[in-house]
């Protein structure tokens, strides 16, 4: 279902796009919530047409830093990432006080002293605004090798404050927090970029379009117990894009600039993941066929899909005979990328599909038998298992694509009672 940010928000779009981009969508703050962001990735369908701007703050608060990371870190086409006030506290925590938190990573201090809180003002200020989380973060992805701290403090360093953008004639100008009123955008601080609040909201008055996380809307404004969305303050052009990520009843929300319609992340209560050899045919055409079963159905908020391979390292796209057969079906596909089944996939996960035996025996071997009763085939209507062959780089994606739809079908009604 599309959805459009707020009353009064045509005022803030461009008149024509002549931009190169079919979607420019701004992702507001993540926070470390990787399965909210998730959820809300699978909705966005991206590909290649379009340009994704993340707002900033990817780190603090949030349980799964480390798989927040790991996404951000590995620069894709059109991805914009944005530095937030929180990597920026981050950085500066390592700048000053590098010694004393690498000793926190090596676990040789549990807890912070009045005397280390006076001494490590840059640490402690971190640390008490959510960076506890992140520190565990790090240490996950040192043990796996993803980053030493230098290729860290780095790469946030890295991160531009800022971006611009003119279409139909208008500027549009992306900012983690927002900008200080009567100052030219080329001229604004860091500081303002990354912290100001109030003093944007009540003064600015530029025609400019501002777009900018930083500050949680359920915090500003009275949804009356719908969902807090993205808002277009009114008589101002500020698009307000942060809605509380980190919160109970907060959301990670994408805006689309050029035409108004947003997405929101979802809390599921049921998680399937399917599984075949290289995550590039048969698992991913499942996994975008149960998304436009649960779409079509209205579960697609309730019900979180994904797909891996237990063969592949990770890393490549849909296959070209796979993504035809999915278009010619009129299936939506998102640009793709192959990934690893992990014994942590389905500790995660409710439902783990296997598209044919030999994955199937493959999996409980790998994850110790299935204690949880989680690992199945697809079924058809007769309740008969079904082992869907691999259709090979030439081979049957016709026939494989049948089966898949039919089991897909008959898993919809069993989940849609979860």
């Amino acid at each position: 279902m599309e959805k459009f940010f707020v009353e009064g928000a045509k005022k803030i779009l461009p008149p024509v796009n002549d931009s190169p981009y079919k979607r420019i969508i701004a992702v507001g703050d993540i926070h470390g919530k990787f399965k909210r962001f998730m959820s809300l990735w699978k909705k966005l369908y991206v590909t290649d047409e379009d340009l994704i701007i993340f707002l900033g703050d990817y780190v603090d608060r949030g349980e799964s830093v480390a798989e927040v990371l790991e996404r951000v870190m590995i620069h894709k086409k059109n991805f914009i990432f944005l530095r937030g006030n929180h990597e920026q506290m981050m950085l500066e925590a390592f700048r000053d006080d590098r010694d004393f938190l690498e000793e926190i990573l090596d676990g040789k201090i549990k807890s912070l002293t009045n005397r280390e809180v006076m001494k490590y003002q840059a640490a402690t200020l971190w640390i008490i605004n959510g960076g506890q989380q992140t520190l565990a973060g790090i240490n996950i992805l040192r043990r796996k090798k993803f980053f030493d701290l230098d290729y860290l403090t780095n790469f946030v360093e890295g991160l531009p404050l800022s971006h611009t953008l003119e279409i139909g004639g208008r500027k549009y100008f992306f900012c983690h927090a927002g900008v200080k009123p009567g100052i030219p955008l080329e001229e604004q601080r860091q500081e303002d970029l990354l912290w100001i609040r109030e003093k944007f909201f009540d003064n600015y008055d530029g025609d400019e379009v501002i777009i900018s996380g930083h500050s949680p809307l359920q915090a500003y404004f009275n949804f009356e117990g719908e969902p807090p969305r993205p808002i277009k303050l009114p008589d101002k052009n500020i698009l307000m894009v942060d809605t509380g990520s980190f919160m109970p009843d907060g959301k990670i929300s994408g805006v689309d600039i050029l035409s108004g319609q947003y997405w929101q992340s979802s809390d599921e209560t049921y998680r399937i993941m399917f599984v075949c050899a290289w995550n590039t045919c048969r698992s991913a055409m499942a996994e975008y066929i149960m998304r436009h079963l649960l779409n079509e159905a209205g579960l697609a908020d309730k019900i979180y899909v994904d797909s891996a391979g237990c063969v592949t390292e990770g890393g490549e796209p849909l296959g070209r005979r796979t993504s035809l057969t999915l278009t010619e079906n009129k299936i939506p596909i998102a640009a793709h990328e192959s990934k690893s089944f992990t014994v942590e996939d389905y500790n995660s996960f409710d439902c783990v599909v296997a598209l044919d035996e030999e994955i199937f025996k493959f999996m409980k071997k790998l994850c110790g038998g299935d204690p949880e009763n989680k690992i199945r085939l697809l079924k058809d209507s007769d309740g008969n298992s079904i082992s869907v062959a691999d259709p090979g780089f030439e081979g049957e994606h016709a026939k494989a694509y049948s089966e898949i739809f039919r089991g897909c079908s008959e898993l919809l009604k069993e989940v849609s009672t979860k």
